[in-house]
């Protein structure tokens, strides 16, 4: 059972899950998920090691009034979380948004950042479909909720995964009822506006980018870009969507575990 933690940072609760012991991982979850909905199938796979799953604005366990969302306040978010858990030196991965938000912290905060994992992560969101689709997804989550959970669900999981699905309809009903979707729309607003191209080359972590070779989300191209703009980068690929860290953990799980072992 995670021990979950609360503080007060800039006008906003911050919560984040805090598991296990060890070299600390610092775990950034992605727009429209929070630490356990993003990473709970890769948990049981980092026993060795303490795991914080801090929320950012708009999801899970944090509350936070700011209207509009930027890297800097979600960056210092999540790094309040880990200040707040005693954390001085620490791992970090960023999944798609929080993938962002990891690069901007790491360029930030250099001399605390040991190793770095960007999974399914994108430099900028101003291509015309990235603009697109986050601007859709900002309108079906004020307006239309149980419309994006579909369109996430059919976009961010492949089609096998969701073939085995029996009752999608109640899938989607837990996911309205337990969804911040006001947060969401805050959230995809901030991916129109997504820039980390300044960030690259100030980060000095040693890097693993992780594409997603199936994914309709973000352009698998994105991670090449990540991977050209840093220092001390390994590009690797996933065989999946997406959403691959929910549907396949485990194979993920075994590029970290030979990433931070190397």
């Amino acid at each position: 059972m995670s021990k979950i933690e609360h503080l007060q940072h800039d006008g906003a609760r911050v919560g984040y899950r805090d598991d296990g012991e060890g070299r600390p991982l610092v775990l950034v979850h992605g727009t429209g998920g929070d630490g356990e909905a993003n990473f709970s199938g890769v948990m049981p796979y980092l026993s060795a090691r303490r795991v914080i799953r801090p929320d950012y604005a708009g999801a899970g366990l944090t509350d936070d009034p700011a209207k509009a969302l930027t890297l800097d306040r979600l960056a210092g978010q999540v790094l309040a979380a880990v200040d707040h858990a005693g954390v001085e030196s620490f791992d970090l991965l960023g999944f798609s948004l929080g993938a962002a938000v990891a690069a901007r912290l790491a360029a930030r905060q250099p001399d605390r950042i040991e190793r770095l994992v960007l999974v399914g992560g994108f430099v900028t969101g101003a291509d015309p479909r990235s603009q697109m689709q986050f601007r859709h997804w900002a309108d079906l989550a004020r307006r239309d909720p149980a419309s994006l959970a579909r369109l996430m669900l059919l976009t961010g999981f492949s089609r096998a995964f969701l073939a085995g699905i029996d009752d999608m309809e109640s899938v989607v009903a837990e996911m309205v009822a337990s969804s911040n979707w006001q947060g969401i729309a805050r959230q995809a607003e901030l991916d129109l506006q997504v820039d980390v191209s300044s960030d690259l080359a100030d980060i000095r972590a040693h890097t693993l980018v992780l594409g997603n070779q199936q994914d309709q989300m973000v352009d698998p191209k994105a991670s090449i870009a990540l991977a050209d703009g840093i220092g001390r980068t390994t590009l690797d690929w996933i065989d999946g969507p997406h959403l691959a860290l929910m549907e396949t953990p485990k194979p993920i799980a075994e590029l970290l575990t030979r990433f931070f072992h190397d």
